[in-house]
């Protein structure tokens, strides 16, 4: 079986004998349902190839569809003049690189179809460059827009060149109502959707298909998928690892499966990963190694927000996981659009969030860590095996002074006291569980809470954390809150740590063991 692993363009992937999940039934649905539509996907779940499919459709490419769901419920096959724009390949934080593009794009279709010289501004280009195109051609023409939001994401915290970006960008889309009457079909996709910072105000005819029932399984794979294209690869995988196949179909699951779209969707794989996992026969993080958008970590660092919190389940509405914007402070709203948080349960309105999978849950974490340490992959690999080594030993001195030397390196952005407490926090926690440890912070016990607990094979550990104080003060808070004695640890000892971080000197500074 060929994966086309990589391969996001539909013609290559037909022409090329690559396994292809067929969706063309959803596409058909699609383009026969309405005229206007967006969808956000995380990065590497297909957004591309349904994007190409939808170009091949519509120039009429019926022999790419044969034996297809479409082939048996497209009659016409009409060909219309497509625009696709696809926004990767660029980094967008230089003030040129958008009206680069921009302009290279639409000289490459006004060479085409003409060009007025009274036609100067972006929106003005475009809707004479369409409106040329249907006159020429005498049929509506097709919008297909990839990655639409990648120069809003590549510029925050450059918040001049992001206005000047939004401005084109408005611009641009402005063009689905004004051009109404020469379009027949528009199709915009990305990773977020920046519903208040101004872009759908310029399109607000676009419809949608994010979070819709029908349109869950429109990227990605499902059970049924799997099992209906992948069983024979599944059964050699199995083989591989000396595991049965309902096992291998469990580690697969549990590793890549998880994702929801909608409140009542069927679990979707990860495709990326899955593709790359079958073709290794090898159980990875691959959709972590492709690199992560990094928008996430400067948001995250630059707010007090909890990393703990992500253990739990994190409570939403529809509107708040609908629209990233609003000085782009919706970290739930980014994190569940870039597919790092899905849709665990509904009830009452609420949506409950959680990690999709074991891959998203672990590379996470590791992300964070080395993002909020500073460190190369692997310089925070090397530190944390060290760490571990000495958790695992339960050599309490050496672990605790291992993560001081980690926390000596980390550059500490803000001299805001509660950014650094907060930082501090995020950070004993990720080390703690970058080294596989179960660990959780603020547990609560009958008389209060412990700042830090987690358990080896022979200890449990309870850390209290005073900032500007002394350690001596945070062991006889265990004492006084006897957090000790409301362990249920068999067989295991408890040890309790009285630790003290310096908001001046940025890390921690005295522990004490009692």
């Amino acid at each position: 079986m060929k994966f086309p692993i990589g391969i996001q363009t539909f013609e290559k992937i037909i022409e090329g004998g690559y396994v292809y999940v067929d969706k063309t039934d959803l596409v058909y649905k699609l383009v026969s349902s309405g005229e206007y539509y967006f969808l956000s996907r995380p990065r590497r779940f297909g957004k591309s190839l349904l994007t190409t499919t939808l170009e091949a459709y519509f120039h009429g490419r019926k022999e790419l569809f044969k034996g297809l769901a479409i082939d048996s419920l497209e009659t016409e096959w009409i060909e219309y003049p497509v625009f696709h724009l696809d926004f990767s390949g660029a980094d967008y934080t230089k003030n040129t690189a958008l009206p680069n593009r921009l302009n290279s794009v639409l000289d490459q279709w006004e060479n085409i179809y003409g060009r007025i010289e009274s036609e100067k501004e972006i929106g003005d280009r475009f809707y004479g460059v369409i409106s040329r195109a249907r006159e020429k051609i005498g049929r509506k023409v097709v919008i297909l827009i990839d990655e639409y939001d990648k120069p809003l994401t590549d510029t925050i915290g450059l918040a001049e060149i992001q206005d000047e970006n939004r401005a084109l960008l408005q611009s641009l889309y402005s063009i689905f109502k004004r051009g109404d009457s020469h379009i027949k079909f528009t199709f915009l996709t990305g990773v977020t959707r920046y519903g208040k910072l101004g872009i759908f105000s310029a399109a607000n005819n676009l419809q949608d298909i994010s979070t819709s029932k029908k349109y869950a399984s429109i990227c990605g794979i499902s059970e049924n998928e799997l099992r209906t294209c992948f069983d024979d690869e599944i059964k050699k995988f199995a083989e591989d690892d000396n595991v049965s196949v309902d096992e291998m179909y469990g580690l697969l699951k549990k590793k890549y499966d998880g994702y929801h779209f909608s409140e009542k969707s069927e679990d979707i794989y990860n495709p990326f990963s899955l593709l790359n996992a079958l073709s290794e026969k090898q159980l990875r993080n691959y959709w972590f190694a492709t690199g992560t958008p990094t928008y996430l970590a400067r948001i995250l660092k630059k707010q007090s927000y909890d990393l703990t919190t992500f253990n739990k389940e994190i409570v939403s509405t529809a509107e708040g996981i609908a629209s990233f914007g609003n000085g782009e402070d919706n970290i739930v709203a980014a994190l569940y659009q870039s597919g790092y948080l899905t849709i665990k349960s509904y009830e009452d309105d609420i949506y409950k969030l959680g990690f999709p999978n074991e891959e998203v849950a672990d590379g996470f974490v590791r992300y964070l860590a080395i993002e909020f340490a500073g460190k190369s992959m692997n310089e925070w690999d090397t530190d944390i095996y060290t760490l571990k080594q000495h958790i695992r030993n339960d050599d309490v001195d050496s672990f605790m002074t291992q993560m001081q030397l980690i926390m000596s390196e980390v550059p500490f952005e803000s001299n805001e006291v509660k950014l650094i407490e907060a930082n501090f926090r995020n950070l004993l926690y990720l080390m703690i569980r970058a080294t596989g440890f179960n660990v959780t912070v603020e547990r609560p016990v009958l008389s209060g809470r412990i700042d830090v607990f987690f358990e080896t094979n022979n200890c449990v550990y309870i850390i209290e954390c005073k900032r500007d104080g002394s350690a001596q003060e945070a062991l006889a808070q265990i004492d006084e809150k006897r957090y000790a004695k409301k362990i249920s640890a068999p067989g295991k000892t408890v040890v309790k740590i009285g630790a003290n971080f310096s908001t001046t000197e940025k890390n921690l500074t005295e522990w004490m063991v009692g």
